[in-house]
This record gives C-alpha cells, sequence and structure tokens, in this order.
C-alpha cells in the first residue's frame, strides 16, 4: 500500500517540484511550479489509493462479472468518498455506457484489447470527454479488482488514449451581452440569467444562494465531501438591483433545466459562458483580481496570503462592484 514516506521528491533544473511513486506496480508522477501543490496532489493519490483497498461489506465469489464488482465499489467506495452530484455523473457513465458494453465480461476475461476496443468505440462516436472519464473510472474500479485478488493485474495499464481537447467557455463580447439581454426578456428565468451574469456564480450553486440589501451569498461549489462547506459573498451589482427581488419560483434549482433553456435562448454559447464574461468584464472595467477571484470562489488553496490573510471588507468590496458596467 503507498505511502506519504515513499514519495521521491526532488526539484528539476527548471525550478517545477516533482514527485514520484514506482512501488508494487505503481508508476505514477506529479509536477508542479509548486511544492504544496505537488504535495497535495500526491497525498489525495494515496489517499484514494487506501480507499480502493478498503474491505468491502458482501463477499465476492471468485467468478465475478464486471458489473457486479462495479457496484459493490459504487456503493462502498465511490458512495463514501465523493460528492452527490460527482456520483451522480461518474454513475451515469458507468450505466450508459460502460456497463451495456461489459458489464457482463468475467472480471478474469477482461482483457486490455476489449477495454481499448469500448474506448475505442466512444471515440468514433465523437465522445471523447466520455471516453477520458470512462478510462478513469474502468481504471480505479479495476485496480480495486486487483486489491481484492479477483485480478493478477489491472489491463487498462495497457490501454491507450489520445487526450482530450476539452472546449473551454468564451466570455461574451459586448454586442452579444447586449443580444442576450434582450432575449432574456421574453424568459421565464430572465432573473435568474441576471443573477448568473452579475455573479459568476456556478450553475450548482443556485440552490443555495440567499439575499440581503447589498450582496449574494453562496455555498462554495467546489468543496470536496468530508470538508467543511464554506461559503462566499457577491455584492450586488447596480445592474443587477433592478431585477431583484427574485422569488424562489423564479429559481430553477435544477441545473440541467437552465442549461437546455439557455441553449435554445443563446445556442452560439454555452452557460458558463456566464460566469466567463462576469469575470472577463470584472477585470476589463478594473475591478482587482484578487476580489474577483473571491467573488467567483477561485481562491487557490495553495496560496496562504490570498486564502488565509486576505479579507476584503463589505465596503470595499460594494465599491469595486460599481465598476462592473455591461
Amino acid at each position: 500500500m503507498p505511502k506519504l514516506k515513499d514519495g521521491h521528491f526532488r526539484k528539476t533544473p527548471d525550478g517545477y517540484w516533482q514527485v514520484r511513486y514506482r512501488r508494487g506496480g505503481y508508476d505514477i508522477q506529479f509536477t508542479s511550479k509548486k511544492k504544496a501543490v505537488v504535495m497535495d496532489r500526491f497525498r489525495e493519490w494515496v489517499r484514494s489509493v487506501d480507499d480502493e483497498k478498503a474491505v468491502l461489506k458482501k463477499p465476492l465469489k471468485r467468478k465475478t462479472s464486471f458489473a457486479e464488482f462495479a457496484e459493490l465499489y459504487f456503493t462502498n467506495v465511490k458512495a463514501v468518498n465523493v460528492k452527490a452530484v460527482t456520483y451522480e455523473m461518474q454513475e451515469r457513465c458507468l450505466r450508459n455506457h460502460i456497463l451495456p458494453a461489459l458489464g457482463a465480461v468475467d472480471l478474469r476475461e477482461l482483457t486490455p484489447m476489449k477495454c481499448q476496443a469500448f474506448l475505442n468505440g466512444l471515440l468514433s462516436a465523437g465522445l471523447g470527454r466520455t471516453a477520458e472519464q470512462a478510462k478513469v473510472l474502468l481504471k480505479e474500479i479495476l485496480r480495486a479488482a486487483v486489491g481484492e485478488r479477483l485480478i493478477v493485474g489491472n489491463p487498462m495499464d495497457y490501454v491507450k488514449l489520445p487526450r482530450h481537447q476539452s472546449v473551454h467557455g468564451r466570455a461574451l463580447s459586448k454586442e452579444e451581452i447586449a443580444d442576450f439581454i434582450e432575449r432574456c426578456k421574453s424568459s421565464f428565468y430572465q432573473k435568474q440569467f441576471m443573477l448568473y451574469l452579475y455573479t459568476g456564480i456556478r450553475r450548482s450553486e443556485i440552490a443555495s444562494a440567499t439575499f440581503d440589501e447589498y450582496f449574494v451569498t453562496v455555498a462554495n461549489g467546489k468543496c470536496r465531501k468530508g470538508e467543511q462547506q464554506t461559503f462566499r459573498k457577491i455584492p450586488i451589482a447596480p445592474g443587477l438591483r433592478k431585477y431583484l427581488p427574485i422569488g424562489a419560483a423564479e429559481l430553477a434549482k435544477c441545473g440541467k433545466v437552465m442549461t437546455n433553456v439557455f441553449k435554445k435562448l443563446f445556442p452560439a454559447h454555452q452557460l458558463y459562458d456566464l460566469r466567463h464574461t462576469f469575470t472577463t468584464r470584472c477585470q476589463e472595467c478594473g475591478i482587482a483580481k484578487e476580489v474577483v477571484d473571491v467573488w467567483t470562489g477561485h481562491v487557490n488553496r495553495t496560496d496562504m496570503t490570498t486564502a488565509v490573510y486576505t479579507h476584503f471588507s463589505d465596503d470595499f468590496m460594494l465599491r469595486e462592484i460599481e465598476k462592473l458596467d455591461f
């Protein structure tokens, strides 16, 4: 079982920190300009391996299908260690893609070529991101099967997959913002769209939003399971104030609803682009990046100065938000 003390740390000639672990069939490496980031990533990996090797509650027959073991893995490992939204996303990938193709296969008959053919099929269908997610799930589930001594090696160690090029969000231009605001006038969710635009909150954070006279407060959507929930305040911009108050009936708590409504309303963009738009316009209007990071929940966990010691006053944040002009 991997241990933190067995990681080999070094600083490369070009100033990067690395940690390597090459024992017991593992060959893992993490690299960053910050030593703290490398240590956090290595520590998280060690913890994930420990979780996977946890004793399963239900005894297994020696002949076990992939579906049977995957169900137990999700029940005993995933359900305990990841947040509900992550569990739902990964379980959907398992149900919709992995199990129909590999669920009936005996674990001992699951070869690298069978796994490779499955992932190749996803790539051929244009599902690059799904293929990446499926690869990660298969690798960790089968690694747990190795730990349970149901198979002698992980077939995913020999599977190759080209890196999927993720499409990042794109901020709306000033002309697109004006067009978007005009189109929103005919939408039942006009106020909610303006809330996204003027605060940059994540889709998943809308359900926790509360309002007072000067601020919108939301629960940070990136808190990991087991961590204490944190909250952040975003000052109400002058442009948003005219859309308040927003009643409970005017907020769609289900993010999928808003994603679909937005796509019909503004097909050239995706809902997450409103977050990019807020961040971009704040900085174009001269608002300090450190303040915008606090509003959007982008404070780096390894940046001790910003994360721990910096506390902007309410008055200062209210003065800064006055600069925001769409």
